[in-house]
C-alpha cells in the first residue's frame, strides 16, 4: 500500500512539474471555446496509455525495462537508441524552458547558464539513487507541495467570474492547430516515466488510476481558472497564464506576498523529481546494453550533453517548435512500447516465450 500511494504521488507530481510549461496556453490557443473536450480526450488518451504500459505482466512480477533489457537484440537497438535521444532531448527541453521562464519572470540578471547548471546539478543528487528512493521522495513532494498548490488555486476562487467560461460549445479547431502539439510532450513523460518504476502490484495499481482521475480536476483548473477570470479573449494572448494569474492575487496571510512565487517554488521542486527520473530512467536503459558508449550510463555525462542541447534552444520559440514536432514522435514512441508491452503480457499469460 506505502508503495502504491508513493506510485500515485510520483504520477502527480510529474504533472503538475509541467503544467506551468506548456499546457494551459497550449490548451487555450488552440480553440476558442470548449476547450474541455480536449482536456477530456488528453485525459482518456492518458488513461489507455496507462493501461497498456503499467496493466500487465502480472504473471512474472517484472516490469517493463526489465522486459526490455530482457528482449532481443534488434528490438533492443530499435527501442534503447530511440528511447535514449528522446530522454535527452526531453531533459533539454525541460531545463531550457524552466530556465528562460525564471530568466523573464524572476531572474532577469542571472545568467541562463547558470541556471542550466544549478537545476541539472540538484537533480543529479537523486538521479543515481534506486527507483525506490525516487517513490520515497515524490511522496514528500507530494505531501509538502500538492495541498499548497491546491491552496494557491483556493485563493484565486474569489475573482472567479463563471460567465467567463461560456461559450462551452467545443469547436474542432484543435485538429488543424500545431499549437496543440506540444501537450503530447507532458502526457507521454508522466506514462513513459511511471512505466518504468514498476513492478506494480494490484494495489499499487489502484491508486495510480486513483491518482489519473483526480489529475482531471488538475487539468481543469490550470486551464479554467486562467479563463473565468481573464476571460476567453484576452487570456488566449497570455503565454503563461495561470503564472499571471496567481501574480495578481494578494494575500496576507502567507508567508510570500505573492502566492505565485510559492507555486513556481513548488513547479521547479517538482521539475528537478521529473529530471531526476529521466536521467535515472536513462542509466538504466544503458547499464546492461552493449549498444550504449559506457558515457551513456553516467548521469553526469548525460546532464553535460543536456546543457548542450539547452544551449542549442535559442529562445522560447524555437523551444516551442521543438515541442511542435518532438511531443508527438516521444508519444508515438511509447505506443510502440505500449502494444510491445501488451505482447509481453500476453506470452507471459500463454506461458510462451517472446519470439524477439
Amino acid at each position: 500500500m506505502r508503495r502504491g500511494i508513493s506510485a500515485a504521488a510520483f504520477f502527480l507530481v510529474l504533472q503538475y512539474g509541467l503544467f506551468i510549461f506548456v499546457y494551459t496556453q497550449c490548451i487555450i490557443q488552440s480553440q476558442p471555446s470548449g476547450q474541455w473536450l480536449f482536456v477530456m480526450l488528453g485525459w482518456l488518451i492518458q488513461g489507455i496509455m496507462l493501461r497498456l504500459l503499467i496493466g500487465g505482466f502480472k504473471a512474472d512480477k517484472s516490469d517493463l525495462l526489465s522486459k526490455l533489457n530482457a528482449s532481443g537484440k534488434w528490438l533492443r537497438l530499435g527501442l534503447v537508441w530511440p528511447l535514449l535521444l528522446s530522454n535527452l532531448l526531453t531533459i533539454g527541453i525541460i531545463i531550457r524552458g524552466h530556465s528562460q521562464v525564471l530568466s523573464v519572470l524572476y531572474l532577469p540578471n542571472t545568467p541562463i547558464g547558470f541556471m542550466l547548471a544549478l537545476l541539472l546539478c540538484t537533480a543529479l543528487t537523486v538521479a543515481y539513487a534506486g527507483k525506490d528512493s525516487l517513490l520515497r521522495l515524490s511522496l514528500v513532494i507530494g505531501c509538502l507541495m500538492l495541498p499548497l498548490v491546491l491552496l494557491a488555486f483556493i485563493a484565486v476562487l474569489k475573482y472567479v467570474n463563471p460567465d467567463m467560461i461560456f461559450p462551452i460549445q467545443p469547436s474542432m479547431e484543435f485538429m488543424t492547430k500545431p499549437k496543440l502539439m506540444p501537450v503530447f510532450f507532458i502526457l507521454s513523460n508522466v506514462f513513459s516515466l511511471i512505466a518504468f518504476v514498476g513492478p506494480h502490484s494490484s494495489v499499487s495499481k489502484y491508486w495510480i488510476w486513483g491518482a489519473w482521475g483526480f489529475s482531471l480536476l488538475l487539468f481543469l483548473l490550470n486551464v479554467y481558472l486562467p479563463v473565468s477570470v481573464f476571460g476567453q479573449e484576452v487570456v488566449k494572448d497570455l503565454r503563461f497564464p495561470s503564472l499571471l494569474l496567481l501574480d495578481s492575487v494578494r494575500v496576507d496571510w502567507f508567508f510570500f506576498d505573492g502566492i505565485s512565487l510559492f507555486y513556481i517554488l513548488a513547479i521547479m521542486i517538482s521539475t528537478l523529481l521529473n529530471i531526476s527520473s529521466l536521467l535515472w530512467l536513462t542509466r538504466q536503459l544503458t547499464v546492461q546494453s552493449a549498444f550504449v558508449p559506457k558515457l551513456m550510463t553516467n548521469p553526469a555525462s548525460v546532464s553535460l550533453l543536456a546543457i548542450a542541447v539547452a544551449y542549442a534552444i535559442p529562445n522560447l520559440e524555437s523551444l516551442e517548435i521543438l515541442m511542435v514536432w518532438g511531443g508527438p514522435l516521444r508519444f508515438a514512441l511509447l505506443l510502440m512500447l505500449g502494444i510491445i508491452g501488451v505482447y509481453y503480457r500476453k506470452r507471459a499469460k500463454t506461458g510462451e516465450k517472446p519470439r524477439a
